[in-house]
């Protein structure tokens, strides 16, 4: 299956922030239908770590997939791997300066098998066929969120809720006797041409809900450009730095290879975005974990021993 994209636009704004510790990649206001694979990082830890920590992922990704054959099946092994690569750069960029950085991921890629998505943290990722609505959104990964599908508040007090900016999973520089946060993957062939893949930072979600978002990429008298350059004015003025991608695809050639898809949740309870937006269920996606084997044994035995 070759998927072919019809354009992609990126906007990177600072908000009402002093610092900017968005990161995205390409690091560009628009990409060709060769950029098979786009990120958008936010980095947490304040006085710029935060920056240091979603620069290095998202670097650290380009470095690992730079000459990926993305023809083939984008596989659930060669994402962990590359997760391990971002997580080791991450470690390397530690020291006394930076020491607590971190930073959520969101991964879109593009490949023979179909679209792999993939994310840690509160930055989120929509799949958006404007015919029929989100067909995907990603599950944050927040505090707020576990409380309301666990039924300790409402999704409309979660709105409002002041923790609710504490995320669950991020990914951040450790030593090896600690344990790596999980991405949750989504693979999916069931792509059309007209659908839309939106990358986001939570400074975005700040200034725009599902349904302003989904009225927005349904005006088709607008091009792509001109629906993203609306976007970037909405959320101009963001509390929060703002950045996002979107991707607009323009056709889908050939059969996708086959894949099974089966909802593998490693950790207890499933943590999404409370707001007034709607839930979507997690049907397909799994937990990949970017432990190598020995040392994820190894981080076994000494809880268990």
């Amino acid at each position: 299956m070759r998927i072919h994209i019809h354009s992609a636009y990126s906007f990177h704004q600072l908000g009402q922030r002093g610092d900017q510790e968005d990161a995205r990649w390409p690091d560009c206001p628009s990409a060709n239908d060769r950029q098979r694979f786009f990120l958008v990082c936010d980095g947490v830890g304040g006085n710029a770590r935060g920056e240091v920590a979603s620069h290095a992922v998202c670097k650290a990704f380009a470095e690992a997939l730079e000459k990926t054959p993305f023809d083939t099946d984008f596989s659930n092994e060669k994402f962990a791997q590359t997760l391990h690569h971002a997580y080791l750069a991450l470690d390397k960029r530690a020291n006394d300066d930076n020491k607590g950085m971190a930073t959520t991921l969101t991964f879109v890629c593009f490949h023979g098998a179909g679209c792999t998505m993939a994310h840690i943290g509160d930055s989120r990722i929509y799949q958006i066929r404007p015919s029929e609505g989100i067909i995907y959104r990603s599950d944050d990964h927040s505090l707020v969120n576990s409380l309301v599908h666990n039924g300790v508040v409402s999704p409309e007090e979660g709105v409002d809720h002041p923790q609710q900016h504490v995320i669950t999973r991020y990914m951040e520089a450790v030593d090896s006797e600690h344990y790596r946060h999980q991405a949750t993957v989504m693979r999916t062939d069931n792509i059309q041409a007209g659908d839309y893949f939106l990358l986001c930072t939570d400074g975005v979600l700040n200034c725009v809900t599902d349904d302003q978002l989904l009225e927005l990429l349904n005006d088709t008298t607008t091009s792509t450009a001109d629906k993203m350059a609306a976007l970037a004015q909405r959320c101009a003025d963001s509390t929060d730095n703002n950045t996002a991608w979107l991707i607009a695809i323009d056709r889908v050639d050939g059969d996708s290879a086959s894949f099974s898809s089966k909802e593998d949740d490693a950790d207890a309870a499933p943590d999404s975005q409370p707001t007034k937006r709607m839930t979507y269920p997690r049907k397909g996606t799994t937990d990949i974990d970017p432990q190598p084997e020995n040392k994820k044994s190894s981080w076994i035995k000494r809880i268990f021993s």
